[in-house]
């Protein structure tokens, strides 16, 4: 019996091994092995559903007369509200502009009043603030504001976390639970190896600016490769494009598209945390050509695939490790060997407008 047995199991081993499939059930066959993933992508649009989901408008750095600005702030909410911004953050510098429905009681700054009263001629009533109610306007209101003190920082969902350094700052913003983004990196001459390192300590540092009052500092953007080819796939900076308007001639020519199931608080700030965004920028703003969209991305990480539906474009460029890897709506991760541990799609349309994707995280398998 024991003999019997001995043969029964060698001649099941046996079985099992030709049909390719181990003792615990595991397919170990050729054709299984081509099924098993080759890569890994870090797909920031995974949980979106590109059919029933919204786009919404949204800009996260404006300022007013509360700060350095020459528009009130019921006037910046307004040319905002009337180009068909969904989404909102007035970031003055080192001051809290919020919420909407209490403008009225603000005061403008000394700057700002002797700016509007000696330079612009405006007379003192033009300075009195009007309440906005953001729920009648159909938009959602950030709390934020522009740290100054230090390498430009916003500051969302808290109060001002005003310190003299940046570590700091961010530290009084987790306290608060509070989010940030670096603004225009482009402006300043900081280490790469310092944003990587504020980045990993800072789960709540969500991204920079990439694109700022139009195009101000094209370095913003190779600030943000470098800094991605250091911490990416494993942690995703996000980019974003924002007007820091400071004048009617600064609005609308930067924007973020965040990509929500609904237009609520709970999911802008989800959609600022994860990515669920991609953005825009527009030389010649709303008058202007109309800027690229994205209607769809889909990933196959079987097969090392990423593919992007959209419209308004003329050519789509993949970009890895800060160059342009490939062209054309459909990339195939193993035709290229030169890629990074990233990479991001950016759509060119008419009158030089652009669009962004956020980065997707690969590692080969």
């Amino acid at each position: 019996m024991l003999a019997a047995g001995l043969v029964l199991a060698i001649f099941a081993t046996l079985f099992v091994s030709a049909r390719g499939w181990s003792d615990d059930g595991t397919d170990l066959s050729p054709a299984a092995a081509e099924l098993e993933p080759r890569w890994s992508i870090l797909n920031p649009y995974h949980d979106v559903d590109w059919e029933a989901d919204r786009q919404y408008k949204a800009n996260f750095h404006t300022h007013t007369t509360k700060s350095d600005g020459i528009m009130n702030p019921h006037a910046v909410v307004d040319a905002y509200h009337q180009l068909g911004y969904d989404v909102l953050s007035i970031t003055d510098h080192d001051e809290v502009t919020y919420p909407w429905t209490a403008f009225s009681r603000l005061e403008p700054s000394a700057l700002s009043s002797a700016r509007m009263l000696t330079v612009a001629h405006i007379m003192p009533r033009s300075l009195r603030f009007e309440d906005r109610d953001p729920s009648r306007l159909g938009m959602i209101a950030i709390q934020g504001n522009e740290l100054s003190m230090h390498h430009h920082l916003g500051s969302f969902y808290s109060d001002h976390g005003r310190t003299t350094t940046v570590e700091s700052s961010l530290q009084a913003i987790m306290a608060a639970d509070g989010l940030a983004m670096l603004f225009h990196p482009g402006r300043y001459n900081r280490p790469i190896a310092w944003y990587v390192d504020l980045y990993r300590q800072n789960e709540h540092l969500i991204g920079l600016e990439v694109y700022n009052q139009g195009d101000r500092y094209p370095r913003d953007r190779r600030i943000w490769d470098s800094i991605l080819s250091a911490t990416m796939p494993d942690r995703p900076v996000w980019g974003y494009s924002n007007d820091d308007a400071h004048q009617r001639s600064h609005i609308g020519r930067n924007w973020n598209v965040l990509v929500l199931p609904e237009l609520s608080a709970s999911w802008v700030r989800r959609g600022m945390e994860t990515g669920l965004s991609y953005f825009v920028y527009a030389p010649d703003g709303h008058s202007g050509p109309a800027a690229p969209m994205i209607h769809a991305i889909e990933v196959d990480e079987s097969n090392g695939v990423i593919e992007l539906a959209g419209s308004g474009y003329e050519v789509v460029q993949w970009i890895s490790a800060g160059g342009v890897v490939s062209l054309g709506d459909t990339l195939r991760l193993d035709e290229h060997h030169e890629l990074g541990p990233y990479v991001r799609a950016k759509l060119h349309g008419r009158g030089q407008t652009v669009a962004g994707t956020q980065p997707f995280g690969i590692r080969r398998r």
